[in-house]
């Protein structure tokens, strides 16, 4: 805004006082005024002409004043003594002019104070005694005119523009921080201004993708269409005087996670890899997969959700619920497993690298130890005997020989303890039962040298292998001549030549008796024995425990 207001109208006053002085002007009436003063003309700095018309009948006047009053106080000089300022009021002026004319009249006005303003007015007095007065008319001399001319500013022409500074930016955002799922619209903010008008907004960093920054309205708005951290944006808004600045934290969240299985449903033999299955995602990034339990012998990758592995454990169906989590949220599938046992058929290879001599579909009592009542406590449906070469680690190989036990006065200590039993199951616990006697040497005791035997396959360390009870041994024997006549007794047949079957020795070998873990019965210091040879098939050939070399040893094991 231009400071104009005091010099304004200082010059307003000088302009109206002139324009006064040139064309003075009567007071509106009702009617026209029989006396008005045209003009009043300045003979000097003390004397004036006035023009005035005159419309009264000649016959009817007497004569007409002219009237000079004094409108405001003068400034008199300052005292002398006291330095003050003092106010003088001049003098009001009349003037009889007598004249009896009627029409245009002039008359001069003397004596007037130079530094005072007057209103003038014409009077005039009828015959009757009435008195006709004109409208005032105001005036003031041409010298005080000039001297406020003269006090005008040096700028008065040409004001100075004078600007009220702008207050710097402030404001406020509705809101500091926002969390949304990708390809949602955001909510935003918006701004309350509390300081002075702001001229533009700015960003940084700039928008993301999907969002629009208007630099006129500072607001931040649309659908964010990626992923993204948690992101701190700085809001500036700018004037002419400065700046100022606010923080919006905008976090872009993956949709919630959404998946398929390529497969719910898998059965597989125990001790076969599974086949798994592939995740085909349909959501959100996932960030980790969960899984409430994990099969025996497999793994569970957290970062891909894959099961993968061998199971090794007989279960029935089996639900596993494979979960997938991010920022957002979860999801679940699921995936069921059945895990059967291996069906073995006489010689297969076994799981320890073995082959299979015996199949019991119905299953028999097994296990390391035995119960009270003298019968393992576990249940198994195969025999598995070791290849050939277990001891040499030459393939075909012939098998050790040992003596049973070490020496007659342990022989005699077992036999106290009471028969070992011959029955199918038994040669894990009769092995056992040997060696915590004393016969522990692998090199003196068939039992210790049979249990001595530990193999790793596929990962899966076996080491319950043991001297055969006395029908392990016969199952052996049968599995041996390829004898399939189902009797009680390894009899006929021919010998076995098949994979596997190779390392028994012949007839040809001298004496081929096997050892049992099963004590003779009739034979006090024996253990039972039996002949692999052509000759004495599958005959029960009873020994001195003690006696060396006579008896040849081949592994087996029991298993479910």
């Amino acid at each position: 805004m231009w400071k104009l207001n005091t010099k304004l109208r200082l010059l307003l006053v000088v302009v109206l006082s002139l324009s006064n002085l040139l064309y003075p002007t009567a007071t509106a009436n009702t009617a026209p005024n029989p006396i008005e003063i045209i003009s009043i003309t300045e003979s000097s700095s003390t004397s004036v002409e006035i023009l005035f018309n005159s419309n009264l009948s000649k016959k009817s006047l007497s004569y007409y004043v002219i009237n000079a009053a004094v409108e405001l106080p003068v400034a008199a000089p300052q005292n002398s003594k006291t330095q003050n300022v003092v106010a003088i009021a001049p003098k009001s002026i009349k003037k009889v002019i007598k004249t009896k004319a009627s029409g245009l009249i002039t008359a001069e006005i003397k004596n007037l104070n130079p530094k005072a303003a007057y209103n003038f007015s014409i009077s005039a007095k009828t015959k009757k005694g009435k008195m006709i007065n004109s409208a005032a008319v105001e005036y003031s001399p041409l010298s005080n005119l000039m001297d406020a001319i003269s006090n005008l500013p040096a700028d008065w022409g040409n004001p100075t523009q004078t600007i009220t500074p702008i207050a710097a930016p402030a404001f406020t955002l509705s809101s500091s921080s926002e969390s949304k799922v990708v390809n949602t619209a955001i909510s935003g903010y918006s701004i309350s201004s509390s300081g002075g008008a702001i001229a533009s907004y700015s960003i940084s960093p700039a928008a993301p993708a999907g969002l629009t920054f208007n630099t006129s309205t500072g607001l931040l708005a649309g659908t964010p269409t990626v992923v993204a951290v948690e992101t701190t944006y700085t809001i500036t808004a700018t004037n002419a005087t400065g700046s100022a600045a606010k923080t919006f934290t905008l976090t872009v969240a993956p949709t919630a996670p959404a998946f398929t299985l390529s497969s719910s449903t898998e059965t597989r033999t125990k001790n076969t890899a599974a086949t798994g299955f592939t995740i085909n995602s349909t959501g959100g990034v996932i960030s980790r997969f969960t899984i409430n339990a994990t099969p025996p012998g497999m793994s569970f990758n957290t970062t891909t959700g894959a099961l993968t592995g061998t199971p090794n454990t007989v279960a029935a169906a089996t639900n596993y619920t494979i979960t997938a989590i991010n920022v957002t949220g979860t999801a679940a599938q699921t995936f069921t497993l059945t895990v059967t046992a291996i069906v073995y058929a006489v010689g297969n290879l076994g799981p320890a690298g073995g082959r299979i001599i015996y199949v019991s579909a119905d299953g028999f009592s097994c296990g390391p130890t035995r119960g009270g009542d003298g019968i393992p406590t576990a249940t198994c449906k195969y025999l598995e005997a070791a290849p050939s070469g277990w001891f040499s680690g030459v393939v075909g190989g012939l098998d050790p020989r040992r003596p049973w036990a070490q020496s007659a006065p342990i022989n005699y200590q077992m036999a106290t303890v009471g028969e070992t039993p011959r029955n199918i199951g038994y040669g894990l616990s009769n092995t056992l039962r040997i060696i915590n006697q004393g016969n522990n040497n692998p090199d003196t005791s068939a039992a210790a040298l049979a249990n001595s035997y530990t193999v790793t396959v596929d990962g899966v360390t076996y080491n319950d292998w043991a001297l055969p009870s006395r029908d392990e041994l016969n199952q052996m024997c049968r599995w041996q001549r390829g004898n399939t006549v189902s009797n009680d007794r390894c009899a006929g047949g021919i010998l076995n030549s098949g994979t596997g079957a190779s390392g028994f020795p012949s007839t040809a070998d001298g004496v081929v008796t096997y050892w049992s873990s099963t004590e003779a019965t009739t034979f006090v210091g024996g253990a039972v024995g039996q002949d692999f040879g052509s000759n004495d098939v599958g005959i029960d050939n009873n020994r001195w425990k003690s006696e060396n070399d006579q008896g040849i040893i081949r592994p087996v094991r029991a298993f479910q």
